[in-house]
């Protein structure tokens, strides 16, 4: 969410709008920080009074990456309620593949905070139908990649140079890959697995590979988004594991290196593949079925060369110069509801 927020203020700001970027995490007092349950705090108070500066700077669209459970009440509800005391109109961009279950856990108190929002934007059809099932009708904008910033190669031959691009959170499953990785190392002896990414669970996943005896599998932590096109470049197949998801990033990266992609049928994965056959797709916690269609990548090239190619002209349909157009329209009709409302506001002083 953090990447998409950086490259939607940068695609708005060449467009000609003023954009002002407030990181929803905020660092705080360093010593404060440390001290356990104190972090969160600090930055919440840290993000209002940054946001009730910039509103009161002038600032007249508000444009809210939201997502499901502790952040939407920390950051999306007191957002909202802010932006309303301002006056300012309320840009709802919602985010995350456990919208379902938050929504239906919390419906009676999420509904009224979203409806004070002046446009409700998802970027796929599995959040517009949760959305719809509680009486909103969303715009779809789909998320975007930087083609640019990766190197398209044909691969025709894979090797079984593996890699995984999650956080090491319970969402994302790593450990499954782990274990799909277990069954492929039985007949491709040389397979690798690069895991990109940090989270609750690296010390826990360490010590079960390390309890394996695995061989092959290299951790490289958090690394800057802008390295991730390197491990795409250098790997051969991308395994995403996830139990929950929206619209993924991590796929249409992958999309845009050649690089062929096993993935969980969760959440709005199906929805961004639609009818083009541009990944294999696998039933979550089934790790023989990952091993079984990375195998059949292995050994099929001309598959390999089919997925490949669909899933380009799939990421050309997530490229700014389109999605770019979709939000400036967006924009557009809100000044000009806006200019509606404040000439309508003026008549009826007249009168």
């Amino acid at each position: 969410m953090a990447l998409q927020a950086q490259a939607l203020a940068e695609g708005l700001g060449r467009a000609g709008v003023n954009v002002k970027l407030l990181p929803t995490n905020p660092s705080g007092p360093l010593w404060l920080c440390r001290l356990k349950g104190v972090r969160t705090l600090v930055q919440s108070i840290v993000f209002l009074l940054r946001l009730t500066r910039a509103l009161s700077g002038g600032a007249q669209v508000v444009h809210l990456l939201a997502a499901s459970h502790w952040y939407f009440w920390l950051r999306v509800a007191p957002t909202v309620v802010l932006a309303r005391l301002f006056g300012r109109r309320i840009i709802m961009n919602y985010r995350g593949g456990e919208a379902p279950q938050f929504f239906k856990r919390f419906s009676w108190l999420i509904v009224p905070i979203v409806r004070r929002a002046d446009a409700v934007v998802v970027p796929s059809g599995y959040l517009q139908r949760v959305f719809e099932e509680h009486g909103f009708h969303p715009e779809v904008v789909s998320n975007f990649v930087d083609q640019e910033r990766f190197r398209y190669r044909q691969r025709d031959r894979l090797r079984p140079k593996l890699l995984v691009t999650r956080s090491l959170e319970p969402l994302y499953n790593v450990k499954m890959a782990l274990e799909a990785f277990v069954l492929l190392q039985r007949k491709y002896s040389d397979a690798t697995l690069d895991i990109v990414g940090s989270g609750s669970e690296e010390t826990a996943l360490k010590e079960w590979v390390r309890r394996q005896g695995l061989r092959g599998v290299c951790f490289h932590g958090a690394v800057p988004n802008e390295r991730i096109s390197d491990f795409l470049a250098s790997a051969d197949i991308l395994l995403n594991p996830t139990n929950a998801d929206n619209m993924p990033l991590n796929l249409l990266e992958a999309f845009a290196a050649g690089v062929p992609v096993v993935t969980t049928n969760v959440g709005g994965i199906p929805d961004l593949l639609g009818s083009v056959e541009a990944a294999l797709l696998v039933n979550p916690n089934s790790p023989e079925e990952m091993a079984e269609r990375v195998d059949e990548l292995l050994c099929h090239s001309d598959l390999v060369v089919r997925l490949t190619e669909r899933a380009r002209l799939l990421c050309d349909q997530a490229s700014w110069s389109r999605v770019g157009k979709r939000w400036r329209e967006i924009y557009e009709r809100g000044a000009a509801e806006r200019e509606s409302k404040d000439a309508s506001a003026a008549d009826q002083n007249v009168i």
